[in-house]
């Protein structure tokens, strides 16, 4: 089984990635007039971002990973900070904050937005070494309490209106209860996986099989949300 999500998993990975976006590029005449058409340029930035993510591996793959040996690229943490970790951090909270009536939570999730990528900068000038070699855990947890606060105040905003009956049909709404859970569940991995190494058999399979579940149920999730939910008025 571990041989098998070896060679599977990031062909399993990507194509649910690639589906939701394709969903999303059918349906986009629905919602072209709407936000969520912003959401599903994220879809097509998460497939490009996990696509080149994979340079290390496949420059191995073709005998040509002595092109970034011994060079700040010569691992991917990197790329996943910059665009996904970062890009996740500020496309979300961005996107959830376009929903709120309320100017405190606005102005809070800006403010988070301007510190996170204040350390980001600093990260990277203070200490490059670090940020291009290893994954920045300080950097993972603010990115995770921003992303579950902003959905927290969208759940706020949501609890105190008017459209909490018609949820079924809220595209919002399945977005961010797939996020939320997807975050609770998988962020734990990142935090024990410094105490663990690849040669620890059991946390490899169970991290894959966690992740790789996660993943398709997330990205299943959009896709039929994307083609299930109508077009909400937009302010």
């Amino acid at each position: 089984m571990r041989e098998f999500l070896y060679e599977y998993y990031t062909l399993l990975n990507k194509s649910v990635e690639i589906l939701a976006f394709l969903v999303g590029i059918i349906v986009y005449k629905k919602y072209k007039n709407t936000q969520v058409k912003y959401f599903i340029w994220f879809l097509g930035w998460i497939v490009f971002v996990e696509t080149i993510g994979n340079y290390p591996r496949h420059l191995k793959d073709y005998g040509l990973e002595y092109l970034i040996e011994d060079t700040l690229i010569e691992r991917n943490y990197w790329w996943y900070t910059l665009f996904w970790t970062s890009a996740a951090t500020l496309f979300y909270s961005w996107f959830f904050s376009l929903r709120y009536k309320s100017l405190t939570f606005k102005k809070t999730i800006k403010v988070c937005q301007y510190i996170y990528l204040l350390i980001l900068l600093t990260s990277i000038i203070f200490d490059p070494h670090e940020f291009f070699s290893n994954r920045v855990e300080y950097l993972s947890i603010l990115s995770v309490f921003i992303i579950l606060l902003s959905l927290v105040f969208y759940f706020v905003e949501l609890i105190n209106s008017e459209k909490l009956t018609n949820i079924s049909k809220s595209i919002y709404f399945y977005i961010s209860v797939t996020l939320f859970v997807w975050w609770l569940v998988t962020t734990p991995l990142s935090f024990f996986e410094k105490y663990f190494i690849e040669a620890d058999r059991d946390f490899v399979l169970i991290k894959w099989y966690i992740m790789l579940i996660s993943n398709v149920l997330m990205y299943s999730t959009f896709a039929f949300a994307l083609v299930w939910c109508k077009p909400e008025h937009e302010r």
